[in-house]
């Protein structure tokens, strides 16, 4: 019963925490969906592909998965040659600024 207990107050806790109101999760999902257009015009960039094959590049929205390693696998395959070293840094690079970005904007949200 204590276990029970715990638990139930442990999802209270943590239905608080991520509960968002209507302006924050619209503004959430505004700032996402600019973070990763943006991430996708670095990687057109870097790769010179159109955006549509970019697109299909990349991991379904919710995935856990590494994503800069995910688009540069996908990249390789649609091309059928490797990237280059420089072309998979600059990925991840891009791939770090996002998640930084991800990271700010559920911040922000917090706020609003």
């Amino acid at each position: 019963m204590k276990f029970l207990l715990s638990l139930f107050a442990c999802c209270c806790m943590l239905s608080a925490a991520v509960a968002q109101t209507p302006a924050q999760a619209a503004f959430l999902k505004t700032e996402t969906r600019r973070i990763e257009d943006q991430f996708v015009r670095r990687v057109i960039d870097i790769t010179r592909l159109p955006e549509p094959q970019v697109r299909a590049a990349m991991p379904a929205e919710g995935r856990i998965t590494e994503p800069s390693a995910r688009v540069a696998a996908g990249i390789e395959k649609q091309l059928g040659e490797p990237l280059t070293e420089e072309q998979k840094q600059a990925i991840a690079r891009a791939d770090d600024e996002r998640r930084a970005a991800l990271a700010a904007a559920r911040e922000a949200a917090r706020s609003k």
